[in-house]
């Protein structure tokens, strides 16, 4: 019997043909996992629309597991349905995107999914994807308050869809419905309606921020330095000063 190809060849680990890309060196970069289906998911477990506050708490469960898997973020942006995990100087598996891209997007679904059987009291299976964003540490903060400004645009349009579908409108028709309305328009229409768009909690309008927090702590007969995860749920604006002080003070804690 003739050999095969696969069985002549010597070194098969050549042929997988992404598995050495990497991020160049100390390049800071973030990981982009977005949810995949979340709107059918949501059903699925019967969230409160527009925003479910349990869903964000699975959203940020699966932020604390990337923490907590050894691998060493800079900071875990949450909004929408997605995650932005941003790496400065040490970055896991050698900077490999293929690597980084499928152990991230594995621990978030898994993550999410145990915690929302805890929450829900559902079991189904989720699952993410992930891409990597080069970016700089001038960019950081353009960076976040360009996902922030499209959290701002999702939070706005998802108040305005069940306003609609609430008020006897088919998915396609409240969708249908939103096209072509600028946000001054959504704030008039949901104001009619007793829904301000400035008063809904901070983390539906400007989502969430992990980080590690340094703080103190006596160990014997001296003062050491600990750094726990720290959940931001009440974040201001990253285009405000108030915003931009919060992102640098983050990115000095973190040592080369």
């Amino acid at each position: 019997m003739q050999e095969s190809y696969w069985n002549r060849s010597s070194n098969h680990s050549k042929h997988e043909i992404f598995s050495q890309l990497q991020v160049p060196p100390d390049t800071p970069f973030f990981a982009r996992l977005d949810g995949r289906r979340f709107q059918a998911i949501s059903e699925k477990v019967g969230a409160e629309k527009p925003f479910d506050e349990r869903f964000a708490k699975c959203l940020v469960a699966s932020a604390r597991a990337l923490f907590e898997s050894n691998f060493n973020p800079a900071l875990v942006y949450v909004a929408s349905d997605e995650m932005n995990v941003l790496f400065l100087h040490a970055a896991p598996f050698r900077r490999r995107i293929e690597k980084i891209n499928s152990i991230l997007a594995g621990i978030a679904s898994s993550a999410f999914s145990l915690s929302a059987a805890k929450l829900f009291k559902k079991t189904l299976i989720t699952a993410f994807d992930s891409r990597i964003i080069v970016s700089s540490q001038e960019k950081v903060t353009e960076y976040l308050t360009w996902r922030q400004a499209d959290a701002w645009r999702n939070h706005n349009n998802a108040y305005a869809y069940w306003l609609f579908r609430r008020n006897g409108y088919k998915p396609s028709e409240a969708t249908k419905k939103l096209k072509g309305l600028r946000t001054k328009d959504l704030h008039e229409i949901l104001f009619s309606h007793d829904i301000n768009l400035t008063q809904t909690p901070a983390w539906q309008r400007r989502g969430i921020l992990l980080y590690r927090e340094p703080y103190q702590k006596r160990v014997k007969n001296q003062i050491v330095t600990r750094r726990q995860i720290k959940e931001n749920w009440n974040l201001p604006l990253f285009s405000s000063k108030e915003g931009q002080d919060l992102i640098r003070q983050i990115l000095r804690w973190i040592k080369p």
